[in-house]
């Protein structure tokens, strides 16, 4: 325990040249999309304090190299592989705070982000079940507020309609729920919209049919939020994110520790043999 007690407490610092350590003499670094919800002092996992964001927003423009989701989807269509971490940032649902908190902080450190916004919530006095047994219930934007993220540079991408878990609705229900929330937030934005990240986005969310169905409805992407890095070629249609938790990811010592983490389960075991 004291071992354990010992690593959790080294400088991030340290991690970051782990990092290093596990793709040395692999000549390219997968690439990393990352996923909030709220930012706030709510007191649950969706809720990341601001402090904290600011933190780690910091540490990545430090360590990172931060790209869009536009630059992402150029180099994985163009088959470039990264030279260096490198990481894109994105929120989910649409909740108020993401204008009136993350954007500020996003803007300070220079980072570019995408909101997928749920298109039928947004402008509405909508809350979510899963934030009923909050203290403080969380209002959504208002088409004013996504409208100033866009005129800020940020991007703006589809979360469905109505939140629905893709997994669950079929035929004309499901292509309601793509199709309408994409024609929804081009009227409201006046400009098209092209990504898609699935509500949950859990692994059995994330079939072919759901894949298919966004294709079809004029998406050039699919984002899912169940973990992962992503390799250069992989399919613009089937990305990972990782939803970054204020449990998990307190401090950019536990991002760096868990990134660490995820490079080893990815192959560094191999690439830390012959580095050694």
């Amino acid at each position: 325990m004291r071992a354990v007690a010992a690593l959790r407490n080294l400088p991030h610092g340290f991690w970051h040249g782990v990092d290093r350590c596990l793709d040395h003499g692999r000549g390219a670094w997968p690439y990393c999309v990352v996923a909030f919800h709220r930012i706030g002092d709510y007191g649950d996992e969706l809720g990341y304090p601001a402090t904290g964001f600011a933190a780690l927003c910091r540490y990545w423009r430090d360590h990172y190299e931060i790209i869009s989701l536009d630059q992402l989807l150029a180099r994985l269509a163009h088959g470039d592989v990264a030279g260096a971490p490198t990481l894109s940032v994105t929120f989910d649902d649409g909740y108020r705070d993401n204008h009136d908190v993350a954007a500020s902080i996003l803007d300070g450190f220079d980072m570019s982000a995408t909101f997928f916004i749920t298109a039928g919530a947004i402008g509405t006095e909508r809350r979510f079940d899963w934030d009923a047994g909050l203290a403080q219930r969380p209002a959504l934007m208002n088409w004013d507020e996504v409208r100033a993220l866009r005129a800020a540079g940020f991007g703006i991408g589809s979360h469905t309609l109505n939140h629905a878990r893709v997994s669950e609705v079929h035929g004309r229900e499901l292509e309601r729920e793509l199709v309408g929330s994409r024609q929804l937030i081009e009227t409201e934005l006046h400009q098209r919209v092209e990504d898609f990240a699935y509500p949950y986005g859990l692994a059995s969310d994330c079939g072919t049919e759901a894949r298919e169905a966004a294709r079809a409805a004029g998406y050039r992407t699919c984002l899912s939020c169940h973990g992962g890095l992503i390799e250069p070629g992989v399919s613009a249609y089937e990305l990972q994110r990782v939803c970054v938790s204020p449990r998990f990811h307190a401090r950019p010592r536990d991002w760096a520790r868990g990134y660490s983490r995820m490079l080893w389960q990815r192959g560094g075991r191999a690439s830390l043999r012959a580095a050694a």
